[in-house]
Order: C-alpha cells, then structure tokens, then sequence
C-alpha cells in the first residue's frame, strides 16, 4: 500500500492507496489535549502503534508549510519531523513533497485551492472523504505513485 499523510499540530490524517490507485483506507491520528506537548506525543504514540500493524510498501509526506505564527510552524513541523522518524524506524521508504509540487503534478496548479484538490478527489475516489485533510493526503499518496522519488 501506499500512504500520503497530511500533518497539522492537531493531527495527523493518512490515506492509503492501493497499486491500482483505488483508495483503500484513511486514519487519523489526534489528540484534543489543548497542551501542545502532551498531544504531541499521544498522536505519535498512536501512529507509531498503527504502523506496527498495518503494510505500507512506500509513503509521502507533505513537507511543513511556513505559516505566518512561528509557534504554530514549529508545532507542525515537529509533527511532519515525528511522522518521518516513526516512518524510517519501521524501514518503510518515504519521501517529502512540498504543497506545490503535488498540486501541480496532481491536481494541475500549484496554487491548487481547497475546493480544487475536493473536486479532484472526488471526481478519482468519490464522495468519501469526511474531513480535507484526508484528500489531500489521498493526492499526496498519488503524487508518491505517480511521480515520487
């Protein structure tokens, strides 16, 4: 299988695709905990938990997105940082990918909007995603099948 996971300081959102590109699965990894170290290490507990018991031949991460809060770009860095320790530790192959670069090969523009990686996602996979978060990380994995290193 291959996985694309999406990070933010809340959660981590996995979906995995199967060699025909059919979407096979989605998780997310989360915690509500309102302190940022606590829930740091509950998510990666849980994904680290996860990858024990699950198959993935290759994955792709999106790399961290500068935000405009350096608090907030710390945080989500730290959590894309904990997803690709977790990711070598269990010998699964992985690559990053810049936001740009999967919109552009995926859904056709870099500066692809929301609404446009839904429609894309959609239109492939079907109405089955319940949060963004999930399709974008359904292209990331495309983008992986597709064209990543």
């Amino acid at each position: 299988m291959i996985a694309g996971f999406d990070c933010s300081s809340k959660a981590i959102h996995l979906s995995l695709l199967d060699a025909d590109e059919n979407l096979v699965g989605m998780e997310k990894f989360a915690s509500s905990d309102k302190n940022y170290e606590v829930r740091f290490y509950e998510i990666l507990d849980s994904f680290e938990a996860y990858l024990g018991i699950i198959d993935i031949s290759t994955a792709a991460i999106e790399s961290a997105i500068y935000i405009q809060n350096a608090k907030a770009t710390i945080a989500i860095a730290s959590v894309v940082a904990g997803v690709k320790l977790q990711l070598h530790r269990s010998g699964t192959p992985f690559a990053s990918v810049d936001n740009k670069v999967w919109k552009k090969i995926i859904v056709g523009k870099g500066n692809a909007k929301k609404s446009d990686i839904m429609a894309f996602a959609i239109s492939k996979w079907g109405e089955v995603f319940p949060e963004q978060d999930y399709a974008d990380a359904a292209c990331i994995a495309l983008w992986r099948k597709r064209d990543g290193r």
